[in-house]
């Protein structure tokens, strides 16, 4: 009886463990074999109490890509990514499937603004730590402003999946802009 509950409890045990290794496993292949897209940034950069502090990302392909009001009942789509002649990413299209593979991410239908759809990207958060958020946050604004906007992230895309890779400023990895930042003043 005791080996039949350790059994059960093993079991149960193993199951709960490999779901979030699951996805984690998904995460990890995506930024490891996903295809590379650069897409510009806008300005905002608040602190959650709760998580920690963050660069919060704005788009600018959310904001450009316009189609007609037709994903209504839509949980989400797919948006289909073309290279512009900047080498930046842009929604060609949205499609209700991820094809072709490594140029299609799931997103959400953002909201109707004159019969027009806005798309929102899955990933709104560059994670930082308590030391370096300040000088990243200022970073970012200075970098971010209308007229003066130098700050891209790159993102992974596999199956579907997208995951956010790394902040740049100023042609740099954000790490590499602040470490840079204190020989410069």
């Amino acid at each position: 009886m005791k080996r039949a509950r350790l059994g059960i409890f093993v079991l149960v045990a193993l199951a709960q463990l490999s779901i979030p290794a699951m996805l984690a496993w998904g995460r990890i292949q995506t930024l490891t074999h996903g295809r590379v897209w650069k897409f510009k940034t806008a300005p905002v950069d608040p602190e959650d109490a709760v998580r920690g502090r963050y660069v919060m990302l704005r788009f600018d392909a959310e904001d450009k890509y316009r189609q007609p009001e037709q994903l209504k009942s839509a949980d989400y789509v797919y948006a289909v990514l073309k290279e512009g002649a900047d080498g930046f990413a842009e929604i060609d299209h949205l499609s209700s499937s991820p094809t072709p593979p490594d140029s299609a991410m799931k997103v959400e239908p953002g909201g109707y603004w004159d019969g027009q759809q806005r798309v929102v990207f899955p990933f709104r958060y560059f994670w930082l730590t308590e030391k370096r958020a300040p000088a990243a946050e200022k970073a970012y604004r200075e970098n971010s402003k209308r007229g003066q906007q130098n700050a891209f992230v790159t993102i992974r895309v596999r199956n579907g999946d997208a995951a956010l890779e790394q902040l740049y400023i100023d042609n740099k990895p954000l790490a590499d802009y602040l470490r840079e930042q204190p020989a410069k003043q």
